[in-house]
């Protein structure tokens, strides 16, 4: 981690004078402004957090150990997606996670192929979708325009969010009409064919308030090469992509609404069998509706209650392989799977305000997931693989996934006591029933002590739950992946302890300590799904921020992880053991911002089977510069991600795939931005 150091340590010794005038203000990047009365809103907002405990809350005193970007900061790094934000918190990692063009969200130490144990919320509504449990095929490269800013708790969080909240909860708050207050115009392109437009509005009209957003993606990809492929192929992946997402949020009086859909389109990187071909198709579609009403009842409660709709539609054209790989397939190996899932649901929650230091938080949840229109499609025999002469539709006799329902019914209890105005407690614990796999309880304990003023410690537990996809359990039609319906959830307890303390009002440093114990595992040692046994991981997260004023910023984090399997002993392979970041943000003058990060991930061990060596660890360095102020509303952004053009790769994780998962090299990108 020298050059972690090395980097941060000139950041602090050469960072420029600035040459803003007084007029433009402090950056709302420190939290030496923690606390200030005249600190305007929009500068404040970086210290509040509401997923910790489904309240508006200061990021220090939250009782979880949680990151907060800002839009401001999401801005200035040139951020194309969610994943690229994500890789510069600790504890969270980026990869590709199988050649079939899946990429991944890890957190402490724990890894899998769809991200199900993350969950993903925006503005609190879960996008998890009910087929793999997480967000690869709709929401992981989530455009990031219209973000205001990104919480990330890392650690349970299924006594207040209920499944999936296993390692980390992260929700993606997005912006209101006053955040834009007028029309916003953004355009750019660069690498790989790659063009981006992005639209936003935003109104208020009296009591009525709308935002509304269209962003629309399409790139040829970056065309990578593979030395080898599965059936001993060369040739160049097929990671084209072409997206469009739109969004609607209204509110009037005591009601509000927040609607949203993604429609994307990708090519298959490799290709499901790991085999190069030119023609499979990934299609899928995400949608979700949510109306809120929301009201005070007297000084002591407030009512809020949810109504949601979600849709999630799945089609994959599978060229498995391409014309004349397999004899008796000249027009290639094809196998089309589709489905869709709906989600209905309802929520209750009751905030009861007992004095001045204690909040008790009520709620109850029912939702039916529904899994229906499942179809397979293929010009082979899935147990034989003889041919069949033709397409044909085999979804009475050989079906991939089946028509099934799930119902969910929960309660929660939250209870935040202010014992001093130094110290506070929250309790809570949350009750989940699945109508296929069973009932759980996740208790939650947490203390915040905000010691000597600038200093806080944080002692916390917590457990929680991941209730099988159904990819595990219902899977069928492919010897190599085989569901179980008598699958159990896996459980996790965590142990954490966090000390901060603000050396100077400029320098602020936080270490945090966790240990994870993980049971009943979901995977596969053959082909069918098992609960497999116990892992174990500790881990170390290190921060250290700094601040000047006027928009000049710096940071570094390390993480140390070690997770391995409790009756083995061994390592759990695939994860890296050291990740770091270092970054900065340097106003130059009034006109130019530049912002770079550099991050620094270690060798990943391959499973002790394997005869290969670790995979190489790896260091990409990302910068924008950013012209702004010189005319009217006019702002120019340039991008260079992966500058040092680092050679890199992934290993895939489902452990059917021995090469390498090549990674983007040196990439572009422009964009001009004009505000009405």
């Amino acid at each position: 981690m020298r050059i972690i150091t090395t980097i941060l340590t000139a950041f602090l010794l050469f960072s420029p004078h600035p040459c803003f005038s007084d007029e433009m203000g402090s950056s709302p990047l420190s939290d030496s402004s923690y606390g200030l009365e005249d600190e305007i809103e929009y500068l404040r907002e970086e210290f509040f957090i509401v997923s910790a405990t489904k309240h508006k809350q200061r990021h220090r005193e939250a009782p979880a150990i949680a990151s907060v970007i800002t839009a401001e900061q999401i801005r200035n790094m040139g951020a194309r997606n969610l994943l690229d934000i994500l890789k510069i918190v600790p504890g969270i990692g980026v990869s590709m996670n199988t050649g079939y063009n899946v990429m991944g969200i890890e957190s402490r130490g724990t890894k899998s192929i769809y991200s199900e144990k993350i969950l993903v919320m925006v503005d609190g509504h879960r996008v998890n979708e009910l087929l793999s449990g997480g967000i690869s095929f709709a929401f992981d490269d989530m455009m990031v325009e219209n973000i205001k800013r990104v919480e990330v708790i890392r650690g349970p969080g299924s006594a207040l969010h209920g499944a999936n909240a296993f390692v980390a909860a992260i929700n993606v708050v997005t912006k209101e009409s006053e955040d834009i207050d007028g029309l916003d115009i953004r355009a750019g392109g660069g690498s790989f064919g790659t063009q981006h437009y992005n639209l936003q509005l935003g109104k208020e009209i009296s009591d009525f308030k709308i935002a509304a957003f269209f962003d629309y993606m399409d790139a040829n990809g970056a065309r990578l090469f593979v030395g080898q492929d599965a059936i001993g192929q060369r040739g160049r992946t097929q990671d084209w992509r072409n997206k469009y997402d739109l969004g609607l949020k209204m509110s009037y009086g005591d009601f509000s609404f927040n609607g949203r859909y993604v429609n994307r389109d990708w090519g298959p990187y490799i290709g499901v069998a790991n085999a190069l071909n030119d023609e499979s198709k990934e299609e899928f579609s995400q949608l979700f509706g949510e109306i809120n009403y929301k009201r005070s009842v007297g000084e002591n409660f407030q009512l809020l209650v949810k109504a949601y709709y979600d849709e999630f539609h799945h089609r994959q054209y599978w060229e498995i392989f391409s014309e004349g790989a397999i004899p008796g397939y000249p027009n290639g190996f094809i196998g089309i799977p589709e489905l869709k899932n709906r989600t209905l649901g309802s929520e209750v929650q009751v905030d009861c305000f007992l004095g001045d230091n204690n909040t008790l938080t009520l709620g109850a949840l029912y939702e039916y997931r529904k899994q229906y229109d499942t179809k397979h499609s293929t010009n082979f025999n899935p147990f034989t693989g003889a041919p069949l002469g033709s397409m044909q539709n085999i979804t009475s006799w050989a079906n991939w996934q089946k028509n099934e329902f799930r119902k969910v019914k929960a309660l929660y209890l939250q209870h935040v006591w202010e014992i001093t105005p130094d110290l506070e407690v929250t309790s809570g614990v949350r009750y989940d029933k699945y109508s296929d796999v069973g009932d759980t309880m996740n208790p939650r304990a947490a203390l915040v002590w905000n010691f000597l003023k600038k200093g806080t410690l944080k002692l916390l537990f917590g457990s929680a739950f991941r209730a099988p996809n159904f990819v595990e359990l219902y899977n069928s039609s492919n010897p190599a992946e085989i569901g179980n319906p008598d699958l159990k959830p896996e459980t996790i307890k965590t142990y954490e302890a966090s000390v901060g303390y603000q050396f100077h009002e400029n320098l602020w440093a936080n270490a945090t300590y966790f240990h994870n114990n993980i049971k009943d595992a979901i995977g596969r040692r053959t082909t069918t799904y098992e609960n497999l046994g116990r892992v174990t991981v500790d881990g170390v997260e290190v921060e250290v921020k700094v601040n000047f004023e006027n928009s000049n910023y710096g940071y570094a984090n390390y993480t140390w992880q070690h997770p391995r399997d409790s009756d083995t002993g061994e390592r759990v392979p695939y994860v890296s053991t050291h990740k770091g970041n270092v970054g900065f943000n340097l106003g130059l003058c009034k006109y130019l911002n530049l912002n770079s990060n550099l991050l620094v991930v270690s060798s990943r061990p391959l499973p002790a089977t394997s005869t290969r060596p670790d995979f190489d660890g790896y260091k990409v360095l990302d910068m924008t510069l950013i012209a702004k102020n010189f005319y009217n509303n006019l702002e120019l952004r340039a991008s260079v991600h992966n500058l040092l053009d680092e050679d890199y790769a992934d290993p895939d994780i489902s452990g059917a795939f021995q090469g390498n998962l090549p990674r983007e090299g040196i990439s572009f990108i422009l964009e001009a931005r004009y505000k009405f």
